[in-house]
């Protein structure tokens, strides 16, 4: 098994559009990953997220996280995206999870 880190965009078997790893690479050891979609026809804005820097366009929807186990299903890595587009994701799913005082 590949070893994916975050930020690679994957093509994995049963979801129709490609995915980016946004969990740690060391949750990623285990072969499980959490990832978000990629589309073409989303309106980007706080939770999509347009991809600047990589061979694979489109907008990561960041509030569709999913749980992948990359052992029970067919995957293939396409690329991996830069620096500044994973720190941007990675900011825009732990902002969901953000504690507001009420």
């Amino acid at each position: 098994m590949i070893m994916i880190e975050q930020g690679d965009m994957l093509r994995v078997g049963g979801i129709q559009y490609p995915v980016i790893v946004v969990s740690n690479n060391f949750f990623n050891q285990s072969g499980k990953v959490i990832a978000c979609p990629i589309v073409k026809n989303a309106i980007e804005g706080p939770l999509h997220i347009k991809l600047k820097d990589s061979s694979v366009e489109g907008i990561v929807l960041c509030e569709q996280v999913k749980y992948l186990d990359l052992k029970a299903r067919h995957y293939s890595k396409l690329t991996s995206t830069h620096y500044f587009d994973i720190m941007d994701i990675s900011d825009a799913v732990m902002a969901i999870f953000d504690y507001q005082q009420l």
